[in-house]
């Protein structure tokens, strides 16, 4: 069991050195919009990329950030956590790899497997923080590689300007 854990840690490790600096290679095929499960609909990848990219910033920011606050909080036992992480990976786990992240999700799928073979808040702690750091450096190189500049597309309109289009769907 340790050395399942140990093998672990030192995946991530290594995989946040490799992309540390560099593009993930799943992150790249993906921005290309090689998709090798398929996912998306009418030819297109755009809607796939919106997708992992809310999962991944929502792990980065909500999801491992708060379990290892939780882990840091006395009133929260390891039971607790354990319980936290199944609930709070449950739908992740299931699309980021079918989303196109493969080497992500496989990370993060591992770190679910093996989270119950954790044994103390410390060790959790250990391993949680790695894929906190692994998943922030994954949503940064997804926010670099997004197509921003289809927004031009999406302008605003101005209160008197709906006012009016209100008016008139009002006045059908």
């Amino acid at each position: 069991m340790q050395d399942n854990i140990t093998s672990l840690k030192q995946e991530i490790e290594k995989e946040i050195n490799k992309i540390w600096l560099k593009e993930p290679e799943d992150i790249y095929a993906l921005s290309k919009g090689y998709l090798p499960s398929g996912a998306g609909i009418y030819d297109q990848y755009f809607s796939v990329l919106v997708m992992v990219a809310g999962e991944v910033r929502s792990l980065a920011i909500h999801t491992f950030a708060d379990l290892l606050e939780f882990a840091r909080d006395e009133e929260f036992q390891m039971s607790h956590l354990k319980k936290m992480v199944k609930r709070m990976l449950k739908i992740d786990c299931g699309v980021i790899e079918y989303f196109g992240l493969s080497i992500y999700g496989r990370i993060l799928n591992r770190y679910n497997n093996i989270v119950d073979e954790f044994n103390d808040k410390e060790q959790f702690i250990e391993i949680t923080q790695l894929m906190f750091t692994l998943t922030n450096r994954y949503q940064m190189w997804l926010h670099q590689i997004f197509p921003w500049r289809v927004s031009v597309f999406y302008k605003q309109i101005h209160p008197e300007e709906y006012k009016k289009i209100y008016e008139n769907l009002r006045s059908l």
